[in-house]
């Protein structure tokens, strides 16, 4: 039997490794450590949060955000964080700053020399390049 083998340097659901190994694959692994689970489960956030956006069906739209909030739970399990603490601080976020509701899409920011808009933008200049 031909196999090819194909790298994948990223962290599978549990049973998927499973599933594939029932179906003829050889899937190499290995437990990670404290330090390289928290950094792939972050990783592994922003990962499904490409999906979502390139899913196509609102079908396909809820399986992703099905995945988002798994990984969201392991976050939390991992660093003993409970709901009630997220929504606390969605809610204190929601009111200090408003939600997304009003659909507002900025496309520049003029801010002053010295302020902290200013700081903000220079601190992660390849997120918000200056325009000059």
């Amino acid at each position: 039997m031909k196999i090819r083998i194909f790298r994948q340097n990223k962290m599978w659901r549990d049973k998927a490794i499973e599933l594939m190994e029932q179906k003829g694959s050889k899937m190499n692994w290995r437990y990670l450590s404290d330090t390289e689970y928290d950094q792939q489960l972050r990783l592994k956030i922003a990962e499904e949060a490409f999906e979502i956006r390139d899913a196509a069906s609102k079908d396909a739209i809820i399986a992703e955000i099905a995945d988002v909030f798994e990984v969201v739970d392991a976050i939390c399990t991992y660093h003993a964080i409970t709901f009630e603490q997220i929504k606390i601080a969605q809610i204190k976020k929601r009111e200090e700053r408003g939600g997304f509701v009003s659909r507002k899409f900025i496309e520049t920011a003029e801010h002053p020399v010295g302020s902290y808009g200013e700081a903000y933008c220079l601190a992660d200049p390849e997120k918000y390049p200056e325009i000059v």
